[in-house]
């Protein structure tokens, strides 16, 4: 199966969660409304989705990704007939600037001579393997797509990038964009998928920015069991709005607002450098 198909998939996955935490109205709003509007790839999923190719799976970048030429103008009519020229030839591939490849093979690079990222992805396994598991308690149907699962199903690893890949800056990344429900949905679909339990959750971190830092850290027991529960009290909403056709957004109800934690006299928080959506 390819990533178009997995994610065309109907079966709950990750980031469905994270919109169900949001509201059960976005994720309606995204999944299910039959006017819904497909949205396109951002810049950043486009250099993610290259740095995975790059990364994992080589072999397969002139198949799936397709790096612009230099010098096209798209202000000119010669330069705009030259651009829908190109994206025609490039049809159902990954678009990326030059300047993106360059920076997606420096960033290769810097993971390839990390010693245990180098190590991990040695290890015999496979890049991109989609997995399905039906909960009969909840009735619904899970998928997860590790980034690489090692051939025994104990190790998955995790390829992402970040601004910070500290172990204090990735935390803030864990926390924001809900890494830690990942790792418990993923180790729990994937058992209930094989029946192999993996032992291990390991996040590959690279940074964005030169000298692309890496580092490498595997999320703790407590991690993966906290992200296993909250992800089934998100499950549990998306099968009671499924079972009653109802999707709620925000409250309906005047509500009060207080000052955040780090705007209150006395604070040393630091404000988030994005804005939290859960």
């Amino acid at each position: 199966m390819d990533n178009a198909e997995y994610h065309a998939h109907p079966a709950i996955s990750k980031s469905h969660l994270d919109l169900i935490a949001r509201s059960p109205l976005h994720y309606w709003s995204t999944y299910l409304d039959p006017k819904r509007v497909p949205t396109e790839p951002t810049a950043a999923m486009r250099l993610g989705t290259a740095l995975h190719t790059h990364v994992l799976e080589l072999d397969r970048w002139d198949q799936d990704i397709a790096v612009s030429p230099f010098g096209i103008d798209r202000r000119t009519k010669a330069g705009k007939e030259l651009w829908a020229a190109f994206e025609a030839d490039t049809k159902g591939k990954t678009l990326i600037t030059a300047d993106d490849a360059e920076q997606v093979m420096a960033m290769g690079r810097a993971v390839h001579t990390h010693p245990a990222a180098a190590m991990l992805l040695s290890l015999p396994g496979k890049a991109e393997t989609s997995h399905f598991y039906s909960d009969s308690v909840l009735g619904l149907e899970l998928k997860c797509r590790p980034d690489w699962l090692t051939n025994d199903g104990k190790i998955v690893v995790d390829l992402k990038t970040t601004e910070d890949a500290s172990a204090r800056g990735f935390a803030k990344s864990v926390s924001q964009w809900r890494y830690w429900v990942q790792a418990g949905f993923y180790v729990n679909v994937l058992e209930g998928a094989t029946g192999i339990r993996p032992e291990q959750f390991i996040f590959c971190c690279v940074e964005k920015k030169a000298p692309y830092a890496v580092s490498v850290m595997a999320a703790d027991q407590e991690m993966i069991e906290q992200g296993w529960r909250q992800a089934l009290r998100e499950l549990d909403v998306l099968a009671t709005c499924k079972k009653t056709n109802s999707w709620p957004g925000y409250s309906d109800q005047i509500e009060t607002i207080s000052l955040p934690s780090w705007l209150k006299p006395g604070s040393t928080q630091q404000p988030p450098t994005e804005i939290e959506f859960y």
